[in-house]
């Protein structure tokens, strides 16, 4: 088998809305920190989604 079926923590930039959510997404279900940078593609689509993400229990910070 090739690859790997864990997801590790990462830095990431997000290159529009969509992806970016994708990628935040993916760096709350992976194993270790990730940041991403140019999120404000993502509050452009989604106002106070940390907050919204913290009521869920997600860890984050906006740095």
């Amino acid at each position: 088998m090739l690859g790997s079926d864990k997801l590790r923590g990462a830095k990431l930039a997000s290159p529009d809305i969509r992806a970016g959510m994708a990628l935040l997404i993916a760096a709350l279900c992976a194993e270790g920190e990730s940041e991403i940078r140019n999120i404000g593609q993502i509050d452009r689509g989604f106002s106070r989604i940390e907050e919204r993400l913290r009521t869920l229990g997600a860890k984050i910070e906006r740095k």
